[in-house]
């Protein structure tokens, strides 16, 4: 059925063509008027049957015709002179309708009048049409066309790759044998795990670099010594052979095997290249991944296939596909995951990535695909037969296989639309998807895309969709921007079109959640060009968090983009967590996470709500961390386990930890008070912490974490200590082969897998008012003679001797164990109304060595911390004696006067308000005296923004209000 709908609209797009040459004549000897038939260039003779002529008889004349006749004298006349023979009804057993139209208003076709004949003269097919269409009798006279079996190569596996059919590949290819068909100068970049550069059908596919051949130098000078046929990131060399696993092998033949080649398996992409891009060391991990997509984009990588990802998110992997996307137009495609979970899984979640879920032969999704909102369309995925190792071929199922299903239709669809640019492509494949929710359970409503891949219908489908997207989006809630209740947040979007222009695009936006209210929820777009951009910064959605909402309460809103006179409608969503109290910190090597209540890598017990202690984008390395304070076995206070493994949770927050924007000490500057009112005894405590994070080099492997405590009890605090707690998970394999070690020198404890180049982690004491201490514990029974968290738990007593006492080593056993670490201060006398500041560094490196490198840098950044802040921070956020900005608020050109006591680097940006910087306008070396600085503020939205000037190691913030 589905072929025959596709067959029928393939003969309307020739009736579209026909009528695109119609002409109004005279025809002399009848004095009437008709249009002109020509065939059209494009039609070749074996398109159509010879001396062969269809007429359909308008209804009125109904009464004159019968099986085989039309008793009509000019008609008969006509026939008679060209030899007319054969006449015949075409649907003889289809009778008229019962009525002109269905119940819902539509006219029914009546095929019951379409008459066939054939000719024995000398006449052009033209000219006889052109006759009989002269007459008054008929509707319309055309040729008999010859539908053609679309595209159907011979390559002999071909008849188990229902995701060829399915995707309507073999008809997209036969529109015409040139461009349907790709072009070898598009190249698909597959980046995995390698290649079988010798399979009889890659070989020929894969894209060569004729600029440096096999010579032993680097020829092209790109930094790669004769990267001829693609490159080994993970081992870095020039044989992109497979190792460890032959994914890879698969994923290419998907995207790129040969096609009509009598041999395996034909590739979505025909006539298109592949560039074998192999990121995997030598067991087959993905040690170079963003490095190979960056790859991809360098070497002339259009369409960029990944099928891979973790549900890490980091900048640096969205800074890599921004790259690739914006400064290189190709276009990423990622696999959406295999984890049967509603997940968001990256690189497939990134902005500017399509991301693809899998389904079945029968269009349903499969078992273990990955849903999400975040998904952009589906494509079979499920037992795709392709290459494999040792020139074979099998059977594979994942996203991994519908993912470079898209990239071969990708390919595809940029050499039929050359002009396109990479964003274009996909949306165009998106636009142009088979709906196919009708076959899923309502719970994956939109979650699976916009619909399974057409190539066909990509390729074809008239270009009178737009498509819109949100491109940035910020959100604002007037004051401190953390999001908590009563927060009337604003929200504006910058929208762009892609494809086929708007007429009147409304946006609405809405949700289901009962803990927010839309106070404004529509934005009228209006008029939006082919790659036009929009915004609603004029009226901004504006919604408030009611008081009902819980902590860290994800808000899922829909934004619903509809356009009537295009019949336009699409949806996106995003998510908006409100009353939060946790914040991911992923700007450096050491991605983490803080919240609100004292706790470091995850907000709740069960690695639920965070990121861990993640080092280079390889998996947390801690199960469990976070601050300790007590003064004695009895008062304790903390958020780690207790007598069982779930968290004690004795601190309560608040002000709930809170990104600064922007950033005045460090890249990322966090903020956040607790006190410990729920613990059994309080303290009687309150804990004012800040967290700091640096992207410098020297500074990526190391997050700072400082607390000040404040005793809010009536009398003195004696014997206090605070101290770090980590359990190590560094060994993710089973957890039992770490072990700790001391640096008295760098007061640093530290943690280590004692298998071949395992990472090290580690905490460091930073402040200086009170000796460090370290505790190491075995974590298993008895506690290697230590104490032993794990038979009786870990109480009290424990917790404040592994504050208050030293013991430096664990896991010193065999290959080490599973083991704990608390790094701590003290003894401490905080008087009533008093604090202490105590400050650590979570650190993260390749081995001790580099670990102790961060160290030293930590304590270099710290100390330079407790400079730079014992200027009040009024100063530093607005000091009009060093830097004043005029006119404010500003609709055009922005001065900035600068004063200098003194030479010194001078660094000056602009940040949005979610602290995205914008732009730097100046970094220089500047004299001693005033400096007039500009920037013009045009291309800016309405709204606030910050200038950062640094001077040295001085922040100084000012506010900028854009009003136009």
């Amino acid at each position: 059925m589905i072929k025959i709908t596709h067959l029928l609209l393939a003969i309307s797009s020739i009736v579209i063509i026909e009528t695109s040459v119609i002409a109004q004549v005279i025809d002399k000897d009848f004095k009437t008027s008709y249009s002109h038939f020509k065939i059209p260039d494009n039609i070749q003779p074996n398109d159509y049957m010879a001396n062969t002529v269809i007429v359909k008889l308008k209804p009125q004349y109904r009464s004159i015709s019968s099986a085989n006749t039309i008793e009509d004298v000019l008609f008969k006349q006509l026939y008679t002179s060209i030899g007319g023979a054969g006449l015949v009804k075409k649907f003889p057993h289809s009778p008229p309708p019962a009525s002109a139209v269905n119940r819902s208003g539509q006219q029914l076709m009546d095929l019951s009048l379409i008459y066939e004949f054939t000719y024995s003269a000398s006449v052009s097919l033209e000219k006889v049409i052109n006759k009989f269409a002269q007459l008054p009798l008929f509707q319309y006279a055309e040729p008999h066309y010859i539908p053609h079996l679309h595209y159907v190569p011979n390559d002999p596996l071909l008849s188990v790759q229902y995701a060829i059919t399915n995707i309507q590949a073999e008809n997209a290819w036969g529109i015409n044998t040139t461009t349907a068909r790709g072009d070898t100068n598009i190249v698909i970049g597959i980046v995995d795990t390698g290649t079988e550069p010798t399979h009889e059908d890659l070989k020929s596919q894969i894209k060569h670099n004729y600029a440096d051949k096999i010579g032993g130098g680097d020829t092209d000078g790109d930094g790669y010594i004769d990267n001829f046929s693609g490159w080994d990131l993970g081992m870095n060399d020039n044989n992109p052979t497979w190792e460890g696993s032959a994914h890879g092998v698969h994923t290419s033949g998907i995207a790129a095997a040969a096609v009509n080649n009598a041999k395996g398996i034909a590739g979505v992409g025909f006539n298109c290249k592949f560039l074998p891009i192999k990121i995997a060391d030598a067991t087959g991990t993905l040690t170079k991944s963003y490095e190979g997509i960056t790859y991809a984009a360098d070497h002339g990588c259009s369409v960029i296939s990944c099928s891979w990802g973790g549900t890490g998110w980091s900048q640096m992997g969205q800074d890599v596909v921004t790259y690739a996307t914006i400064n290189k137009n190709a276009l990423v495609i990622a696999s959406a995951g295999n984890d049967n979970k509603d997940l968001a899984s990256y690189p497939a979640a990134y902005q500017y990535v399509i991301s693809v879920a899998n389904v079945r032969s029968d269009d349903r999704r499969s078992a273990s695909s990955t849903w999400n909102y975040s998904v952009d369309l589906s494509a079979p995925g499920e037992a795709i037969r392709s290459t494999y190792s040792g020139n074979s071929y099998a059977d594979l199922t994942g996203t991994s296989m519908s993912a470079p299903c898209v990239a071969g239709a990708a390919a595809i669809v940029h050499a039929f639309y050359p002009s396109y640019t990479a964003l274009q492509i996909g949306e165009r494949l998106k636009v142009t998807t088979d709906n196919n929710y009708s076959l899923m359970n309502p719970s994956f409503k939109d979650k699976l895309g916009t619909g399974r891949l057409n190539l066909y219908k990509a390729l074809t489908m008239a270009n009178t969709s737009p498509s819109v997207v949100t491109t940035q989006r910020n959100i604002i809630d007037g004051n401190d921007n953390t999001f908590v209740i009563g927060d009337t947040l604003q929200l504006r979007d910058n929208y762009t079109n892609y494809l086929a222009p708007t007429t009147n695009l409304i946006a609405t936006l809405s949700t289901t959640s009962p803990y927010v209210t839309i106070v404004n929820g529509t934005a009228t777009l209006g008029a939006v060009a082919t790659l036009g951009t929009a915004n609603n910064s004029s009226t901004p959605y504006k919604v408030k968090i009611a008081s009902t909402a819980p902590l860290n309460q994800p808000i899922i809103f829909k934004i619903t983009f509809s356009d009537a006179a295009t019949s336009y409608t699409a949806v996106e969503y995003f998510t908006v967590v409100v009353n939060v109290d946790y914040i991911n910190i992923t700007i450096n090597d050491v991605a983490t996470t803080v919240n609100s209540r004292g706790r470091i890598g995850y907000n709740l017990d069960n690695q639920v709500g965070g990121l861990g202690f993640n080092y280079m984008n390889k998996g947390t390395i801690m199960y469990e961390g976070g601050l300790m304070i007590g003064v004695d076995s009895g008062r304790v206070s903390d958020a780690i386990r207790g007598f069982t493994t779930v968290p004690e949770n004795e601190f309560q927050s608040l002000v709930n930890v809170r990104k600064i924007v922007p950033a005045t000490v460090s890249d990322f500057d966090v903020d956040g008070t607790f006190n410990d009112n729920l613990a059994k005894i309080p303290i009687k405590i309150k804990v004012h912490q800040k967290t700091y994070a640096w992207a410098s080099a020297g500074n990526r492997k190391f997050v700072i974490v400082q607390y000040v405590i404040s005793n809010t009890g009536t009398s003195p605090l004696t014997n206090l200590y605070a101290g770090v707690f980590a359990d190590w998970d560094i060994d993710a394999t089973t957890f039992k082969e770490d072990r700790t070690g001391f640096d008295a020198t760098n007061k640093m404890g530290y943690a280590y897998y004692t298998g071949a180049n395992g990472t090290y982690g580690g905490v460091k004491l930073l402040t200086k008012s009170a000796p460090v201490l370290n505790y190491a514990m075995d974590n298993i029974a008895g506690g290697a003679g230590g104490i032993d968290p794990f038979t009786g738990g870990y109480n009290g007593f424990d917790k404040y001797s592994t504050l208050s006492s030293n013991r430096y080593n664990a896991g010193v056993a065999g290959t080490g164990n599973d083991i704990l670490d608390v790094v701590s201060t003290g003894p401490y006398t905080i008087a009533a109304g008093d604090s202490i500041k105590v400050a650590f560094a979570l650190i993260a490196g390749d081995n001790l060595p580099d670990i102790q490198i961060s160290a030293v840098n930590a304590q270099i950044k710290y100390d330079g911390i407790v400079t730079t802040t014992s200027i009040s921070q009024n100063t530093m956020l607005n000091n009009p004696d060093v830097m004043s900005v005029y006119p404010n608020p500003t609709n055009g050109e922005s001065i900035i006067n600068i004063n200098i006591l003194e030479t010194a680097s001078v660094e000056l940006k602009i940040f949005n308000l979610l602290g995205a910087e914008i732009k730097t306008i100046a970094s220089e070396k500047m004299q001693a005296g005033t400096h007039r600085l500009s920037y013009d503020t045009s291309a800016l939205s309405n709204g606030l923004y910050y200038y950062q000037l640094t001077v040295d190691n001085k922040k100084y913030i000012h506010k900028l209000m854009v009003s136009k």
